[in-house]
């Protein structure tokens, strides 16, 4: 099942290899600001898309699994 949320304009799935395991990772792009400083961040909304990629990974991914959130965004820092 594909992944769908407000904000969500690309979604990948990579690898993380570690001498631990190997885990999956999200990669989800965000039209979104990240960073808490920026007068256009808004918290709402990125909460609201962390809690939708927590559900579908949580419904959908065997293992371990990260979610990495990549604004495409200038100016993030």
């Amino acid at each position: 099942m594909a992944f769908k949320a407000p904000h969500a304009s690309f979604v990948s799935f990579a690898l993380e290899i570690l001498p631990s395991g190997i885990s999956q990772v999200m990669i989800i792009e965000t039209g979104l600001h990240l960073n808490p400083k920026h007068p256009s961040y808004n918290q709402s909304a990125v909460e609201t898309l962390i809690s939708a990629a927590q559900d579908y990974v949580s419904a959908n991914v065997d293992g371990p699994a990260f979610i990495r959130l990549v604004s495409t965004q200038n100016g993030e820092i």
